[in-house]
């Protein structure tokens, strides 16, 4: 996971976009991640995946919180016409 996490939200927005960008590129790598195991899974053969899913899942839920947050920073910023 990115360090850029652990810290306190950039006050430029150009860092706040570049942040979401990643975090958005990570999301998406636990999106395709999921769909990979739900495809591998074969119930005649009793292959299945629930611990990988359900952390995959919980881990781009708490990304989503993180993209969130630094919208509402961005947002806050342009209204007080910072750049």
């Amino acid at each position: 996971m990115e360090n850029f996490l652990l810290i306190p939200l950039p006050e430029k927005i150009a860092e706040l976009e570049e942040q979401i960008a990643v975090i958005q590129a990570e999301q998406k790598r636990c999106t395709d991640t999921i769909r990979e195991l739900m495809a591998r899974e074969d119930m005649e053969k009793g292959i299945f995946f629930p611990a990988e899913i359900h952390e995959l899942t919980q881990q781009k839920n708490m990304l989503e919180t993180h993209i969130q947050f630094r919208r509402v920073r961005v947002n806050r910023l342009k209204l007080r016409g910072a750049r």
